[in-house]
């Protein structure tokens, strides 16, 4: 009798069991069959108008938006077929932009008799609401002469970032930020656009390239080598009327936080640290060749400069599988934005440089009216030359906004000025500095391209009419 009941027990546990999935399957059908329907009745494109920056790259799931494509595939269809049709005055040399190298040129120059508060002026009169040097500096080439040969006083790693970087406290009270170098000039990196380490030459050739701009909103920076082992003197090496200093290990290594001194250490002749940070690891050091260490000197923004970090509207999600909301949103732009042509000329600059990774962006917020974005942190660009990420353009094909200004200068580059013109001032820094060339002709070449691709955009949306008349005037 109890084998019968436990029998009919198993029996009824059983039918409840198959009733209970077959009811679940049933209701997953029913409501994976609605969503579908549901969505075949949303438009593709949604407005994002006025939508809040903190939630504009939220991303989206690959797998639930396999009817859309990343917006910057279609456009690049269209962008290729726009630079076959550009005017011929595009692949004209202006030679006009003579006029802005030499005055640019003429502005590194090493004065002769230096003033005793020359930093008074980097720090206290050059920054302002729209830059952070103005557009005639004639000191110019004697601060940036004094950062490269400036003493250390205290070395420490920086409290910033994820990588590997030393903040360094140098004679009058200057502090700079040192980055070191990890690739050789023609390392080509491939993979994601952000990919990698910083390279270090970039941050110099982002500087020269702003000025070319007339973006002057990038910190000062040189190309500086140190000797990293412990010697008995500084060296001064006189060239091209001015000095460069290489820094032995006694000015860092004697001045070092314990937190620094402790990561570094003896390979063989070459000496190496791997300093602390967020990546930072035993396993992962830079080495000098030798004694000698090169890498970007960055001034340190004055310290009145209240900074202020905001997330990039058109950041990344940063994996494979996900899209951020730009990515597929063809109504994305937000013209109500007070800062949306700073971030589009911002869009311009990275794409030239191939700076993928701006996933924020500061501004200085020290009751200046509508500061402009600040062009810090360049460090992910020139990665691969052969490659043109087109999405780091989407403000700019997206708004179809562009400041006139911005414009005008660009077309002051047409026909390959822009290589010429950015050599001669990064050839200047690397002979001052005693550094080999900072980019490669190959890099170059990529920015005289990728400037055809801005042509053909500016120009597609003049054509379909889609630039506001008070931003972007046609000047054909």
């Amino acid at each position: 009798m109890i084998d019968r009941r436990c029998a009919l027990f198993a029996l009824g546990t059983l039918l409840i069991l198959v009733l209970g999935v077959n009811v679940y399957f049933i209701r997953t059908i029913v409501e994976s069959s609605s969503q579908k329907i549901y969505s075949k009745n949303l438009p593709v494109s949604v407005s994002k108008s006025r939508q809040d920056i903190s939630t504009s790259s939220r991303p989206i799931e690959r797998d639930s938006q396999l009817q859309l494509r990343p917006i910057a595939k279609d456009m690049g269809e269209k962008i290729r077929e726009q630079i076959r049709t550009l005017p011929s005055k595009y692949f004209k040399q202006n030679t006009s932009y003579s006029l802005v190298l030499e005055r640019l040129l003429a502005e590194l120059r090493i004065m002769p008799n230096v003033r005793e508060d020359i930093w008074n002026i980097p720090n206290n009169n050059w920054p302002d609401a729209h830059q952070l040097i103005p557009p005639a500096a004639p000191e110019l080439g004697t601060i940036l002469e004094i950062l490269r040969r400036s003493k250390v006083i205290r070395a420490d790693n920086a409290p910033l970032g994820t990588q590997l970087k030393l903040m360094l406290n140098l004679e009058n009270g200057v502090r700079a930020l040192f980055k070191p170098q990890w690739y050789s000039r023609d390392t080509v990196l491939h993979g994601p656009v952000y990919f990698g380490k910083d390279r270090h030459n970039a941050e110099v050739v982002a500087f020269h390239l702003s000025s070319l701009l007339a973006l002057r909103r990038v910190p000062l920076v040189v190309a500086r080598k140190r000797t990293l082992k412990s010697l008995s003197e500084t060296k001064l090496v006189t060239r091209s009327g001015g000095c460069t200093v290489t820094v032995d290990l006694k000015e860092i290594r004697d001045r070092a936080t314990p937190a620094l001194y402790t990561t570094m250490y003896q390979e063989g002749n070459d000496t190496c640290l791997y300093g602390v940070c967020h990546y930072c690891s035993p396993a992962d050091p830079v080495c000098g060749v030798g004694d000698i260490l090169e890498g970007a000197l960055i001034f340190w923004l004055p310290r009145y400069l209240r900074l202020v970090k905001h997330r990039h509207p058109w950041q990344r999600t940063y994996k494979r599988n996900k899209f951020a909301t730009w990515e597929i949103d063809e109504a994305y732009c937000d013209k109500s934005s007070s800062r949306l042509l700073d971030l589009i000329d911002t869009a311009i600059f990275d794409f030239l440089i191939d700076n993928g990774d701006r996933h924020h962006y500061e501004l200085a917020q020290n009751n200046f009216h509508n500061p402009a974005v600040l062009l810090i942190d360049n460090g992910k660009s020139l990665g691969n030359p052969d490659v043109d990420h087109l999405d780091i353009l989407a403000p700019l094909y997206q708004c179809c906004m562009i400041h006139k200004t911005t414009w005008d200068r660009l077309r002051l580059f047409s026909g390959g000025s822009l290589s010429v013109a950015l050599g001669k001032l990064v050839a200047h820094e690397a002979e001052i500095s005693q550094v080999s060339p900072l980019i490669t002709e190959a890099h170059l070449s990529a920015m005289d391209r990728r400037l055809l691709t801005v042509y053909a955009i500016v120009e597609n949306c003049l054509s379909e009419k889609k630039y506001a008349s008070n931003v972007i005037l046609d000047h054909r």
